[in-house]
């Protein structure tokens, strides 16, 4: 027999349980809070170790997060609590990689400034939705003020044109998104929609269709025109508007790693002639891979002249803006009528913030605009009507918060910082015969590779006997702390083709390294123009300002040892004399 008073008992305790988390929490909250903070100075004590890569067997990643079960029980007691973050601190924090680390220089993700760790406190604590008014009251307008800063940085508008805009149900300077991503796909859905306008007898793309649309204009189909070098999320881009990634063309670079604008016209005039409608031009500052910079002014130019988009991809190099010293490598950018910046890389804030500019306001709210009736209305101030994303957290107030305590001043320094930092990294680079530079740094990004003794000793052309020279995986993967070189779990890396995609595969767990980290990627160069496949180098990005020339030297000092092991090991197991 069902005891019903046992059942309505616990039905009750679970209600009261459930409860404490969200009332009378001021003393458990001060424990867990307490508790996070000492493991976060942990965090931050100088590590041996990076951890940039999971060395753990498939039995110890499932030992720790292979339970699929969904678990049933209410923790609220201050045991069982400490108990669930201290198997979160062994499981997760422990190895988790060290972006602040100054050792750290291969990826975009930095240290931070202390302040924006109590402003996630504050941003969680306050739960604000900026889709709209009625869930950021005031949040809203912050966002406004601080979009309308970004813009004027860029495009320096009147002092009316700002007023206009910052109190306007009509037009926006920018949306805020996750990240770069969500930037570009924005840019381009206003690209395609713009491409595509509403008329007297046609209601434009947006309702019509794509089908529809290229039928009613006299296209044959839509297209996306950058660089080889363009960041992958145009490819997603292309796919969710429906254009399909064969319509994305890539131009070849030049030896500074530039759109070739010759080879960008002939594709223009190809395109126009084929009927295929070009709904953007997407110029570059920084690429990801190289961090060479388009001539932004030449295809503001060809964009008009072919009726097109003009976007710049500024996701990492449009900070630069802030640069006395090098805001004049962004000519042009003032042309752009869309503008990605991420704010979570050169701008010092935490991940999650990207930005979309409008050179007009006006612009999205003609292609993409949407409102809804009981959110986002028509007359409303909600930023909901034209942002991808619907329910968003205000990390505006991260991007605020940098902007104002940090100020232009301050992140010029910190701009002029990285960059010295990584000419410094690339003169050390260049002043060892072991090392070859590939791409020089225009700003805070180059690459560079390792050759072996006998290739530097050979007279015949090094491109005709193209080796990994353990530039694809060696030198990446500070996740052991161990006084050795590498750990000698990992198959030793091999000197093979550097077009083999097997070799590939089998390097992906690249020997360990205690020095330091940088990335590997594979990059086409016109030193090397017979391996269309590209060319296997190691990449640093320096935008730590922690980062010192001691750790430099540390990091290639070790790389040198590290090639010398592996040369020996190369000798003996090839007969390589």
């Amino acid at each position: 027999m069902v005891d019903k008073d046992n059942i309505k008992s616990k039905e009750n305790n679970a209600e009261e349980d459930v409860l404490k988390f969200f009332k009378d929490y001021g003393i458990q909250e001060e424990n867990v809070q307490q508790y996070i903070d000492n493991i976060i100075k942990e965090f931050y004590k100088p590590s041996r170790s990076i951890y940039a890569a999971n060395n753990d067997t498939i039995q110890e990643l499932q030992s720790k997060f292979g339970n699929s079960s969904m678990p049933q029980g209410i923790i609220c007691d201050k045991k069982n609590i400490n108990k669930y973050f201290t198997e979160l601190k062994t499981n997760v924090i422990n190895k988790s990689t060290r972006v602040s680390s100054p050792n750290m220089v291969g990826h975009m993700t930095t240290a931070l400034p202390f302040f924006h760790r109590p402003l996630s406190k504050l941003i969680t604590s306050m739960n604000q939705n900026v889709v709209k008014v009625e869930t950021s009251a005031t949040m809203t307008f912050l966002e406004r003020e601080t979009l309308s800063k970004l813009h004027r940085a860029f495009y320096d508008n009147t002092n009316d044109f700002y007023e206009k805009y910052l109190s306007s149900t009509e037009g926006t300077f920018g949306c805020i998104t996750s990240g770069g991503t969500i930037a570009n796909l924005t840019a381009m859905w206003v690209a395609r929609n713009n491409a595509f306008p509403k008329t007297d007898d046609f209601e434009g793309i947006e309702k019509e269709g794509v089908i529809s649309a290229l039928r009613y204009y006299g296209y044959n189909d839509m297209a996306i025109v950058g660089s080889d070098l363009m960041h992958y999320s145009f490819k997603k881009a292309a796919d969710i508007l429906g254009m399909g990634l064969k319509n994305i063309y890539t131009i070849p670079v030049d030896s500074d790693y530039k759109m070739r604008i010759d080879l960008l016209i002939e594709k223009l005039e190809e395109l126009k002639h084929k009927k295929i409608k070009v709904i953007a031009i997407v110029g570059i500052a920084c690429t990801t891979e190289v961090g060479s910079i388009d001539r932004l002014d030449i295809l503001a130019d060809l964009a008009k002249k072919y009726g097109a988009l003009f976007h710049v991809d500024g996701a990492w190099g449009g900070s630069f803006i802030m640069s006395n010293k090098y805001r004049h490598l962004l000519k042009g950018i003032e042309k752009a009528d869309t503008i990605t910046i991420d704010g979570h890389k050169l701008l010092y804030t935490p991940i999650g913030c990207g930005i979309v500019l409008f050179k007009s306001p006006l612009l999205p709210t003609t292609t993409i605009r949407k409102v809804a009736s009981y959110v986002i209305r028509a007359e409303s101030l909600d930023h909901g009507k034209t942002t991808l994303e619907g329910s968003r957290p205000a990390n505006v107030l991260y991007l605020h918060a940098s902007l104002n305590l940090l100020g232009k001043d301050g992140l010029s320094q910190l701009l002029d910082i990285a960059v010295n930092n990584t000419k410094y990294m690339a003169d050390l680079v260049k002043s060892y015969p072991q090392f070859e530079i590939i791409s020089k740094p225009v700003t805070n990004i180059f690459l560079y590779r390792y050759i072996p003794i006998w290739l530097r000793k050979k007279s015949y052309d090094i491109e005709q006997i193209e080796v990994k020279s353990l530039s694809s995986a060696v030198f990446t993967n500070s996740s052991i702390p161990s006084p050795t070189p590498y750990n000698t779990t990992h198959p030793p890396l091999t000197f093979e083709e550097n077009n083999n995609d097997k070799s590939d595969n089998k390097n992906e767990n690249s020997i360990t390294l205690c020095a330091g980290f940088v990335s590997k990627t594979t990059v086409k160069t016109t030193k090397y123009p017979t391996y269309t496949k590209g060319v296997a180098v190691l990449r640093v990005v320096i935008a730590n300002p922690l980062v010192t020339q001691d750790n430099i030297k540390a990091i290639i000092e070790e790389q040198i040892k590290l090639g010398q092991i592996l040369e020996e090991e190369y000798k003996i197991n090839h007969k390589v004399i």
